[in-house]
């Protein structure tokens, strides 16, 4: 069956579905310069590489997408560089590419580009190892004319056009990349065809300029500077006096402190990504999280709801299962939120035969937003009912990954806007046996199996609802905390509006 996908959107300059993807209009002697005030600068910015939170939102403004996401419409997929496209069978796709796109060099945007950005050359090279995960199911790449090209996967691909909308789909200039000495060179002079181009990537700070001739238009501000400043009071004060006009990554108990100064205000909310806790069952875990009523008791004695109420101000929110509405026709609005009993935790945790051993929890301070309050809350939780959870600072990731580990923390971010998302991709056999957690649920795997290969609706999510419930409430593998929110301190007079993503958009469509 041939679909025809997204045909009729605006193929005019720059206008897609949604007020937020129409440009704005500034003259150029009225446009500013913004400077950001971040938690952390990534090394480069390397898309198909890095999609960590602090490098995604600067490489938003250098580089798009084929297909992008509609932020006032449910992410609903619209064009991007692609006008329109076709998708057959659910395992083929053919992008009618935009006229005219421009590249940071000056070159002019053809199929050329984007085959060789999906191709198997630079998939299988070094350097974009997330390209090579996220498209590892494309089979072939065919430019059928300078503004055609046919995508063809090997096999049915359920998720095939939000594949194409998210990070790792960024469309490189095929001739800088080729001309670059190495995938690190490149990355520290990139160039894509996104409002802002690289001027220079230094250890303090990144400077991006706009990118005048971008096809949706002039940017409204004259370039951006991203300055790296670790400590949360460092950026409040650079915002309070004026050396900053945005700052990132804002915890909530700061936001009264904020909003205490006349010119400047916190924005933002809960985001499309999730906190979890992974119960390990490996090796190197206690055996007691081999044991599925210890597990159940660990989930049920959570009051999640405390914790998103008392650490994040009322913003954040306890989802229904690691799931979004963007979902679309596979989210389930009747499945319900995790549970809160203290009754039958306890109950549990006497079937388990727990005898007060101490289960250890180790974490790394400031890298993920409030880890350390969040787990000193969950710690008194689990001693109320008489679970001992001990946590351990780290030095460093090595000393948590490779199952090091009974409980861990994790982010989970809606990569795709599907059930695979999170679900599947995170916690299908190949990653749990990589990572050493030693879980293995039938049901569970026999679900992902269908969200992978069977594109009908009714089954897929049917498939889902099993998958939610074995792996957090039938035979846990972990827990839902809170879905998690991205807070910004910016002046007032910046006309900017934060996503459920964390992409800080400084193209025409949001300032």
């Amino acid at each position: 069956m041939l679909t025809l996908a997204r045909r009729g959107f605006l193929q005019g300059l720059g206008v897609t579905a949604g007020a937020s993807m129409v440009p704005l209009i500034a003259s150029a002697q009225t446009r500013r310069n913004v400077v950001v005030g971040v938690q952390r600068l990534p090394e480069n910015i390397s898309p198909g590489r890095d999609t960590s939170d602090f490098t995604v939102p600067i490489s938003y403004n250098v580089f798009d997408k084929l297909i992008e996401l509609d932020f006032q419409n449910q992410m609903a997929p619209a064009p991007g560089l692609a006008t329109s496209w076709e998708i057959k069978d659910h395992k083929e796709i053919t992008f009618r590419l935009r006229e005219g796109v421009k590249f940071h060099n000056g070159d002019t945007m053809t199929a050329e580009d984007v085959a060789f950005t999906y191709s198997k050359e630079r998939r299988e090279s070094d350097g974009p190892v997330r390209l090579s995960q996220f498209f590892s199911n494309i089979a072939e790449v065919h430019v059928v004319d300078p503004l055609t090209v046919r995508i063809v996967m090997d096999g049915v691909d359920p998720i095939l056009e939000q594949r194409f909308a998210m990070w790792s789909g960024e469309v490189v200039n095929k001739r800088a990349y080729l001309a670059a000495e190495s995938y690190a060179a490149w990355a520290l002079n990139p160039v894509g065809t996104g409002p802002f181009k690289v001027d220079s990537l230094n250890t303090d700070a990144f400077n991006l300029i706009a990118f005048d001739d971008h096809w949706r238009g002039q940017p409204n501000i004259a370039s951006l500077k991203f300055v790296e400043v670790p400590e949360v009071a460092g950026r409040i004060a650079g915002l309070a006096s004026g050396d900053f006009d945005m700052i990132t990554v804002v915890p909530a108990d700061q936001i009264d402190t904020i909003e205490s100064y006349g010119d400047i205000e916190v924005v933002g909310g809960p985001g499309a990504k999730m906190r979890i806790l992974i119960f390990n069952q490996g090796e190197f875990a206690h055996p007691m999280m081999k044991n599925v009523h210890f597990r159940r008791a660990l989930s049920l004695s959570v009051d999640r709801q405390l914790i998103a109420d008392a650490l994040f101000a009322g913003r954040a929110s306890v989802p229904n299962g690691l799931q979004l509405p963007s979902f679309g026709d596979i989210y389930d609005a009747s499945y319900p939120k995790p549970a809160y009993d203290l009754a039958r935790a306890k109950e549990e945790l006497t079937l388990s035969g727990y005898n007060g051993e101490v289960i250890d929890y180790p974490l790394l301070p400031n890298v993920i937003d409030t880890e350390v309050a969040v787990a000193e809350v969950l710690a008194e939780m689990w001693r109320g009912v008489g679970i001992n959870v001990e946590l351990q600072i780290r030095e460093n990731w090595k000393q948590i990954t490779k199952a090091h580990h009974s409980i861990r923390n994790m982010s989970a971010t809606m990569v795709w806007q599907d059930p695979a998302t999170v679900l599947w991709r995170l916690f299908k056999p190949s990653v749990i046996k990589g990572r050493g957690w030693g879980w293995e649920n039938e049901a569970f795997i026999s679900g992902g199996k269908i969200l992978e290969e069977n594109p009908d609706p009714v089954a897929r999510r049917q498939a889902f609802k099993t998958m939610m419930e074995e792996w957090e409430t039938n035979d846990p593998m972990g827990i839902v905390l809170f879905q998690e929110v991205w807070l910004y301190g910016k002046k007032k007079d910046l006309d900017w509006q934060p996503y459920t993503l964390p992409y800080l958009d400084f193209g025409p469509a949001n300032i």
